[in-house]
């Protein structure tokens, strides 16, 4: 038996953790790409639009939402009951053209994390690049150079698919080491061209203000954070939300964290820079304590709400209150 169904079937015991007291709560959403359905790039960094759809439906027919993570944390200070904040990473261009109608559609709000300097230069990901260099690689084999990248077949799909899940974890570095590996790879796989950028423009980018959304900062070029000084830090945050003031008119209110990946002087920088909030990619359940630049949110991608007979409520609802967490916090201890 699958482990899907297995969670599908485990879904049927579970029972909502929100207080019964009334006493508010708030789940924020993490989400990245609105893809088409039935899309499957090489790096699936999103989640099908009819998945969404499903999604969102199920929020408003709670009464849950979705908020913007603004007004998520006005009902942790004022509110009662329960909220689910969603949130967009990076501010590629189908937030605008895929989310947002859908969001008109169920009368929900959600909150775009923009990579300023990325959609300033019309520049894409690191992630974006290296997908582009697998899918158009002209070799079928990655040969290890001693400085981290690791011989790895390319034959067919499913071989980039596990050379992409072998590389990624390297590229946890520095900017410039993190270059100078992409660099290097470009050169061996033969690839001249770089990947397009499918950021949002900041023309489109202003469409998430005019619909009543709300933008925040993800930095300029979305490094791990905890790779650079706090100077280096400081201007990634600062520049990031004083780039999108300009551009948008209207200075964010919060960060999302690239990765998750933060520390103490992340959090200084934050606050220096003005921001009053920060999200993290730690699961959980927010409460009116927890700590501003700590927020803690969740993935909710296809795979966390599918079950055998398609998009399940049930199992959605029990992802949404973290039934699982301890499961895959075990798996990933083993």
């Amino acid at each position: 038996m699958s482990t899907r169904t297995l969670r599908w079937l485990a879904s049927f015991g579970h029972r909502a953790v929100h207080a019964a007291d009334g006493a508010p709560t708030l789940t924020i959403v993490r989400h990245h790409r609105v893809l088409e359905d039935g899309e499957r790039p090489l790096y699936r960094l999103g989640v099908p639009a009819g998945v969404l759809r499903e999604q969102l439906r199920m929020l408003a027919d709670r009464s849950w939402g979705p908020v913007t993570v603004e007004a998520g944390l006005e009902h942790l200070a004022n509110g009662r009951g329960h909220r689910v904040a969603l949130t967009f990473d990076d501010g590629y261009r189908d937030n605008v053209t895929h989310a947002l109608p859908l969001l008109a559609e169920t009368g929900g709000h959600a909150t775009f994390y923009l990579t300023a300097g990325l959609i300033e230069e019309r520049r894409a990901p690191w992630w974006d690049e290296l997908s582009h260099l697998l899918t158009h690689a002209r070799t079928a084999r990655i040969a290890a150079d001693g400085n981290g990248t690791p011989a790895l077949e390319l034959a067919g799909e499913e071989g980039r698919r596990r050379a992409l899940a072998a590389l990624l974890p390297g590229f946890r570095v520095p900017p410039p080491a993190r270059t100078a590996r992409l660099d290097r790879l470009r050169a061996q796989l033969g690839v001249a061209d770089a990947a397009p950028c499918e950021l949002a423009t900041w023309d489109e980018s202003r469409r998430l203000i005019e619909a009543g959304m709300e933008v925040g900062a993800h930095t300029l070029t979305h490094p791990h954070l905890t790779t650079l000084d706090p100077d280096g830090q400081a201007r990634e945050i600062a520049g990031s939300a004083d780039l999108i003031a300009t551009r948008l008119g209207l200075r964010p209110r919060g960060l999302a964290y690239p990765g998750g990946d933060h520390d103490g002087d992340t959090i200084a920088a934050a606050a220096a820079a003005g921001l009053d909030y920060a999200v993290t990619t730690r699961a959980g359940l927010n409460r009116p304590d927890t700590p501003r630049h700590a927020l803690l949110r969740r993935g909710f991608s296809e795979g966390t709400c599918i079950g055998p007979l398609g998009f399940s409520r049930r199992l959605a609802l029990a992802e949404l209150d973290g039934a699982f967490d301890g499961l895959r916090e075990r798996r990933r201890a083993s």
